[in-house]
């Protein structure tokens, strides 16, 4: 279908006089052409030019920001499309993808003025009001005595000194060790824990820098001595390592080991999840699991099966999906829904519970970490899956 075509069915689509053959065809070619960026060009195209008889009422341009976050912060797409069952219904996944690209609410718009039809949108994509905030800086230290200290991104000044090594929070959510000239003669190790609903940011006694994700800990010395500089993690860790040619830095996660010299890379080693993932950044290293091992280059992600030990490296990773996380949004590629509930229970402190069977969608797009749970439940239900909360439990009907 030429561009002209479709800019001609995308401007009537607007203003509401498609008519019944043009709304099959235009059905019809996005059916046969789902991944053709040229409908969501059009869309844009169309927007530009469209100019409402009458000024947009306030309610409207309320019920565009309480449904949709602006377009830098959500792109979103619903990859395994349903059989169209009649009409343009089953269009609407792909119209509310394109409306958010443009970065503004076009198919609101048109079903502002068409009240039947926002009703019914309104009921499939339905979430009760019942909220939930995101997470935040939050974490537990655990020191060398074993006792805890509670962190949050509030929290300034000094906390302890041990072994020679003061311990410093600042406001922006941060942990400061500053090794002392005299390092105790054992060493001194303490405990960063997040709970689910926190992260935080430390600064090793190196200067490496370390952020924990949700429902992950670290495990250090207070200064480090020796030929090496060795930490353990659970959960999901990215690190930013100080090189150290003398002292090569050790990654530690039950059976594998990461080790580098200087060097940014990721590591995602949840108990719950299949696969564990190092990403690497920048720089080099070397993951070692068992007998099997392998040296990463930028770009490059190691994936191991806890279950079976295997060790496999795959090229051309997506850096900024693995990263997504610590710069404050969720991105997912052909991701399930129950791995996208994963992470959505480990940064909201909820619970997810199922109700009825998964249809087996994947699904690409990228929102904000910083917004209630209920919003994010809101574009995902546009998939034509159901939430509900019930306290601190997301209901999933699939």
């Amino acid at each position: 279908m030429p561009d002209e075509r479709i800019e001609i069915l995308i401007g009537k689509l607007i203003d509401g006089t498609l008519d019944a053959t043009e709304k099959r065809e235009l059905a019809e070619w996005v059916r046969l052409n789902p991944d053709d960026e040229r409908f969501a060009h059009a869309l844009e195209r169309a927007w530009e030019r469209f100019e409402p008889e009458q000024p947009m009422p306030e309610v409207v341009s309320d019920r565009i920001l309480a449904n949709i976050f602006p377009a830098e912060q959500v792109v979103w797409r619903e990859e395994a499309q349903a059989e169209p069952s009649g009409g343009i219904a089953w269009l609407w996944p792909k119209m509310v993808a394109a409306a958010l690209v443009i970065g503004f609410g076009v198919y609101w718009w048109a079903s502002y003025r068409n009240g039947h039809e926002v009703a019914r949108q309104e009921r499939a994509a339905k979430v009760q009001l019942a909220d939930i905030p995101p997470g935040s800086s939050k974490a537990v230290l655990t020191l060398g005595d074993g006792s805890s200290i509670t962190l949050d991104s509030a929290g300034n000044g000094v906390l302890a000194s041990q072994g020679g090594t003061s311990v410093s929070q600042s406001g922006k959510g941060q942990l400061v060790y500053k090794s002392g000239r005299e390092a105790a003669s054992a060493p001194v190790f303490n405990t960063v824990t997040t709970p689910k609903g926190g992260q935080f940011h430390i600064v090793l006694p190196d200067g490496t820098g370390v952020w924990l994700n949700a429902a992950s800990s670290l495990r250090f010395p207070t200064a480090f001595t020796g030929k090496q500089r060795q930490v353990e993690i659970t959960g999901e860790v990215y690190f930013e390592v100080a090189h150290n040619r003398q002292m090569p830095f050790i990654v530690k996660n039950g059976a594998t080991e990461i080790t580098v010299l200087g060097t940014h890379f990721n590591v995602m080693a949840y108990d719950d999840e299949k696969i564990m993932r190092t990403t690497l950044i920048e720089g080099s290293v070397k993951v070692t699991r068992g007998g099997r091992e392998a040296l990463l280059t930028p770009g490059q992600q190691a994936r191991i099966s806890p279950a079976t030990g295997s060790l496999r490296v795959v090229d051309d990773v997506n850096t900024e999906k693995e990263l997504s996380w610590k710069n404050g949004y969720f991105q997912f590629e052909d991701e399930s829904l129950e791995s996208i509930m994963r992470q959505v229970s480990r940064w909201y402190d909820v619970e997810v519970r199922y109700e009825g069977n998964s249809r087996g969608e994947s699904f690409t797009g990228r929102l904000p970490r910083n917004s209630n749970v209920s919003s994010v439940m809101k574009i995902l239900s546009l998939s034509g899956v159901k939430f509900s909360i019930e306290g601190k439990t997301i209901i999933v009907t699939p």
